[in-house]
């Protein structure tokens, strides 16, 4: 059976398993038994990109079940994954609703628009921070991960949350936008735009619960001070068209 090795953002982990990333995907959301369920955003590796890959133990633990079936999971790291995986190494990043749909998406050139005056960045790894920042993406990671601050990570992975009105006009509506404490959103994105100096701004200091996918803005980012990837997230008609299934499944889990 082929291998897999993936690299779980939800939790921070290195697993391998037989099973390809659909499946995988599938199985991280809903489990075996069908009684679990929960969000899910792996990438997939390149395992011969990667190399301090346990190759051993990875032979010896992933093997078939006495039945025959693949073996579903067998974890080779849980601790500072991200940093230790070169960003060659990863191919597609997949997102996974709560009951098991996984939605595929493949790293793009980034399309820079400096119309915003204000972002809105959800960090997964190595934090959970919310950030508000005049900083564009590629700006933001490269500030943070700025090692020779002292306040940086050595490389991040996140994505860019819907603003609307409110990147350029704080006092704007927040209208059908789904974040707590919506005038705490607003008192950041004002001192951002009124401070001449201030980049960031923490809007949640750690972020627990699922992902509303609908607030996406633009899609996911993963990098350090010398590169990044992006990958879009797809247009609404994309959305509402080849992808309605997955599109369906993200909008019921948020509600």
């Amino acid at each position: 059976m082929k291998q897999h090795i993936y690299l779980s953002m939800t939790p921070e982990s290195l697993v391998a398993s037989h099973l390809p990333p659909i499946e995988f995907g599938n199985y991280l959301a809903t489990g075996t038994q069908k009684r679990l369920r929960g969000q899910a955003i792996f990438l997939e590796l390149n395992p011969v990109k990667l190399p301090e890959l346990p190759v051993e133990y990875l032979n010896e633990r992933l093997i078939p079940n006495a039945n025959g079936e693949p073996k579903r999971s067998v974890y080779l790291s849980i601790y500072r994954v991200l940093e230790n995986t070169p960003l060659e190494a990863m191919k597609n990043l997949y997102l996974v609703t709560d009951d098991g749909k996984v939605l595929e998406l493949k790293s793009v050139p980034f399309p820079l628009d400096k119309q915003d005056i204000t972002h809105l960045y959800q960090q997964f790894n190595p934090i959970s921070t919310r950030v508000a920042s005049k900083l564009s993406p590629p700006e933001f990671i490269a500030f943070l991960t700025d090692t020779k601050k002292p306040v940086s990570a050595p490389s991040i992975f996140m994505v860019e949350l819907k603003l609307n009105k409110l990147a350029r006009h704080p006092e704007a509506p927040i209208h059908d936008l789904p974040y707590p404490n919506p005038d705490h959103l607003k008192d950041c994105l004002s001192t951002l735009i009124l401070s001449e100096h201030r980049l960031t701004k923490t809007v949640i200091r750690q972020f627990k619960g699922d992902l509303s996918y609908r607030t996406i803005k633009n899609g996911f980012f993963v990098g350090n001070h010398d590169d990044y990837i992006y990958y879009a997230f797809p247009s609404i008609d994309e959305l509402e068209g080849p992808f309605y299934s997955w599109w369906r499944s993200a909008l019921t889990q948020c509600f």
